[in-house]
């Protein structure tokens, strides 16, 4: 029985990677737009679009944010949200916008989006009163953060990729 859920999983871990990349594809010939070339990824790594189902995340650690041709090394999902959120906030529109969130998306316990860390289990200060909940884990922050906060501002997120590799797992 577990041999038949290893298979299941691995199935649509495969379809998630096969989905995110004609995705990808898809983006880079809707904006005419030449692949990435900067960097050489390590042959354990694998790029997807921000915009891909936060599913495939789970299990995979970030190594390297991709916006358009920028690049920005990053260890945790927690870094990965956190420039989303500092680069939203550098638009001045973005930053009333994000403002304005305050206090107004929250989950069953706490507050996503406040203008102080109190009642936070792990506060991120994206700017003065500005802070983002980043206590959970990868595939939920980034539907929270895509999904509940830069979705609510109108900001394009779509350029952005972002290469992981997988995090061996010791459990028994």
């Amino acid at each position: 029985m577990n041999t038949l859920r290893e298979i299941q999983n691995t199935r649509g871990e495969i379809m998630l990677k096969v989905d995110a990349a004609f995705a990808e594809l898809i983006r880079r010939l809707e904006s005419n737009e030449e692949p990435v070339a900067n960097r050489q990824t390590e042959s354990y790594e694998t790029i997807y679009p921000i915009t891909t189902n936060p599913a495939i995340f789970k299990g995979k650690k970030p190594t390297v944010m991709m916006f358009g041709d920028e690049q920005v090394d990053v260890r945790t999902w927690k870094m990965v949200a956190e420039e989303m959120m500092r680069r939203c906030n550098a638009d001045p529109e973005k930053h009333v916008a994000l403002m304005n969130l305050r206090g107004r998306i929250s989950g069953r316990e706490r507050v996503f989006l406040a203008k102080d860390s109190n009642h936070m289990l792990s506060p991120k200060k994206i700017d003065e009163n500005l802070y983002i909940e980043t206590n959970y884990d990868a595939e939920t922050l980034m539907r929270i953060l895509m999904t509940r906060i830069l979705d609510a501002v109108d900001y394009d997120y779509s350029n952005i990729s972002v290469a992981t590799r997988t995090v061996n797992s010791r459990r028994g």
